[in-house]
C-alpha cells in the first residue's frame, strides 16, 4: 500500500520575528495511483516579505499541473526508461539534444512557472499592504508590488517533487533542500542532480528569468520503485549538518512507521521538528514522504543493518584512535618536561572521552540488534 505525509512548521527565528512560516507542503495518493509529494520553501531576508504566499500557491499550482500532466502524457514515453537523472541546463547543446520526454518535462515546468506567475499576479493586485508588512519590511521593497517589473522576487521559492504513478515515478527540484530515496541499490541516494549554485544562501528559484533551464529531474519506468522518498526543506538538512545524519532521521521514521503506524509517527514528527529547529537551524521545517508501507515492512531489517554498520564502522574508528593515544602516552609519560606534561594531560583526557564514547556505542549496538533479532523473528 502507497501512502504519504506532509508537514511544515514555524522555525525558531521566525517565531522571534513573528514572521510566517514561509515553507509549504503537501501530499496525496489518489484513487487512480497517482502519489504525490511536494515541498515548497519560501526565500528569507526582508525583499522576500510574500514568499510564504508564493510557496503556497507553488504548491497549489504543481499539484494542479501533475495531476494534469499524468492525465495527458503518453505513458509509453516512460514505460520500459531506466532510471534517468538530467542536472540543470547549462547550454544551448544540452536543450538540442533533449530527448521526447525531456520536452515533456519542459512544457511541465514552463507550465508551473506560467501559472505560478499568473497566481502570483492576482494576489499582488488584489492584496494591499499589510499593517504587518507596513511595520517590518522597507519602502523600496513594498514599491515593487506596484512599481517593478521583477515583482516575483517578492513571492520566490524553491520547489521539490516526486511524482509515482502505477506505470513509473519521476521527481524534479528547483533550488536547495534534499531529495532522499530508499531502495535496495543503492540503499539510498539523492535521485535528483544537484545544482552547485545553491550554496550556503544562495539558491536557484522560481522567481529567477531563467528558472525553466534551472530545474533537475530524474524518471524511472522499468518497474522499479523507491521504499520511501523523503523530501526536506534546507531547515532540515541544515539542522543535521552530514546527509549521514539526515537519512539516520528518516530511517527513524521508516522503523517508526513500521512499527507504530503513520498516527504515532506523525505525532512524533509535529512534536519533534518544532524542536529541531529551535536547537538545529532555526529556520522554518518541511517534510513530505511517499512509501510503501508492504516494502518497508519487508525491508526493515535492512533499514537496522545499515545503522548497525555505520555503528559498527564508528567503534572501530574510535578503537584506532584510543590505541593511538595510548601509543602516544606511552611515548611521553616518562618524559619531565612542561610540555610533554601538558600533552599527557590532553591525551589522558581525550582518551576518557574515547573510552566514554565507546561505552554509548556499544550500547547503541545492542538496541540495534535486539531490534535486528525482533524484527527478523516477524519476518521468519
Amino acid at each position: 500500500m502507497i501512502q504519504s505525509y506532509h508537514f511544515s512548521c514555524q522555525g525558531e527565528s521566525h517565531k522571534a520575528d513573528n514572521k510566517p512560516c514561509q515553507d509549504a507542503s503537501f501530499s496525496a495518493v489518489y484513487d487512480d495511483g497517482l502519489a504525490l509529494a511536494i515541498v515548497c520553501d519560501g526565500h528569507g531576508g526582508e525583499r522576500y516579505f510574500r514568499s510564504d504566499v508564493g510557496a503556497r500557491l507553488a504548491t497549489e499550482v504543481i499539484s494542479d499541473s501533475i495531476k494534469t500532466f499524468v492525465e495527458n502524457i503518453d505513458k509509453a514515453l516512460f514505460v520500459g526508461k531506466p532510471y534517468t537523472a538530467q542536472g540543470a541546463i547549462t547550454s544551448e547543446e544540452v536543450i538540442k539534444k533533449q530527448t521526447p520526454i525531456d520536452v515533456a518535462f519542459r512544457q511541465l515546468f514552463s507550465s508551473i512557472i506560467y501559472q505560478w506567475n499568473q497566481k502570483i499576479a492576482e494576489h499582488a493586485a488584489n492584496t494591499p499592504v499589510s499593517e504587518w508588512e507596513q511595520e517590518h519590511v522597507p519602502q523600496k521593497y513594498l514599491d515593487e508590488l506596484t512599481t517593478s517589473e521583477t515583482f516575483e522576487k517578492l513571492y520566490g521559492c524553491t520547489l521539490m517533487v516526486y511524482v509515482q504513478t502505477p506505470d513509473y515515478w519521476f521527481a524534479f527540484h528547483l533550488g536547495d533542500g534534499k531529495c532522499i530515496s530508499f531502495q535496495q541499490e543503492p540503499f539510498w541516494h539523492e535521485p535528483i542532480p544537484w545544482d552547485d549554485r545553491c550554496f550556503l544562501n544562495k539558491t536557484t528559484s522560481i522567481c529567477d528569468s531563467n528558472a525553466i533551464n534551472e530545474f533537475r529531474y530524474c524518471y524511472e519506468g522499468d518497474g522499479h520503485y523507491p521504499m520511501a522518498v523523503f523530501l526536506g526543506s534546507d531547515g532540515m538538512d541544515d539542522s543535521f549538518g552530514e546527509d549521514a545524519n539526515l537519512v539516520n532521521f528518516y530511517i527513524q521514521v521508516v522503523k517508526m512507521l513500521v512499527t507504530e503506524g503513520l498516527e504515532e509517527t506523525t505525532k512524533s514528527i509535529e512534536s519533534d521538528l518544532p524542536q529541531l529547529s529551535k536547537i538545529g537551524s532555526k529556520d522554518d521545517m518541511s517534510i513530505a514522504f511517499i512509501y510503501n508501507t508492504d516494502e518497508l515492512k519487508a525491508h526493515i531489517t535492512d533499514f537496522i543493518q545499515y545503522q548497525i554498520d555505520i555503528i559498527v564502522e564508528s567503534i572501530r574508528q574510535t578503537d584506532e584512535r584510543i590505541q593511538k593515544l595510548e601509543e602516544k602516552i606511552a611515548g611521553i609519560e616518562s618524559v619531565a618536561d612542561k610540555k610533554s606534561r601538558i600533552d599527557l594531560d590532553y591525551a589522558r583526557k581525550d582518551i576518557e572521552r574515547a573510552n566514554e564514547g565507546r561505552v554509548k556505542l556499544l550500547y547503541k549496538y545492542d538496541l540495534l540488534m535486539q531490534q535486528y533479532s525482533k524484527e527478523a523473528s516477524k519476518t521468519n
